[in-house]
């Protein structure tokens, strides 16, 4: 496995509920089938199989040394057809051209049966309020910082909601392949921006 996937600094304690949100959202769907596109660090797909052993996940990266089960790209997918009843696709998408992502979520779209996760970062200054009171319980509520900037400065990001992409182009691309059925942040770190799309 490659190092930086393997530190306590890659691993930190926001990327920890990003990786409890992708684990949760899949179980809850009740899949017998995922495709997890991107293995990083191997928790997700180690901690679904632990948890809930009736779900077979493949796993499929571009970088053969992390050893997923399918070496292959996400814009030309080695699959059929309606072949896993959810797919999992979190702090991918940053990395391919925002001009390719149509193409992209068209064959996702196409392999999936049901549903597909995305988590994309979203790192704009934000206001976060935590409130935890008899009658409401806790409730944390986050304001992103509005506007885009037309640039991003990244060593590996092309691209992020709000930089460089804005969040309204990016709703616009799931639209026309999916329905979305929800989207959240990461509470933690405020910048994992999850989307919940459902195949038409």
């Amino acid at each position: 496995m490659d190092k930086p996937y393997s530190t306590l600094r890659y691993n930190s304690k926001a990327r920890w509920l990003s990786y409890w949100y992708q684990i949760s959202e899949t179980i809850q769907q009740n899949p017998s089938s995922v495709l997890i596109i991107g293995r990083g660090s191997g928790i997700v797909e180690n901690a679904i199989s632990i948890i809930a052993p009736n779900i077979k996940v493949t796993t499929l990266d571009i970088n053969k040394n992390l050893l997923p089960d399918v070496v292959g790209d996400i814009s030309a997918l080695p699959f059929k057809d309606s072949t896993f009843d959810s797919i999992l696709c979190c702090q991918v998408m940053e990395h391919i051209p925002f001009e390719m992502i149509g193409d992209i979520l068209k064959g996702l779209s196409r392999i999936a049966k049901r549903f597909v996760i995305v988590s994309i970062p979203q790192k704009r200054k934000h206001l976060k309020l935590e409130i935890d009171t008899p009658l409401t319980g806790k409730r944390t509520v986050v304001l992103k910082y509005p506007f885009s900037k037309k640039t991003i400065r990244s060593r590996h990001h092309l691209w992020e909601i709000n930089r460089g992409v804005s969040y309204r182009e990016v709703m616009k691309a799931f639209k026309n392949h999916f329905n979305i059925e929800d989207t959240f942040l990461n509470e933690i770190n405020c910048s994992h921006r999850f989307f919940i799309l459902k195949k038409r």
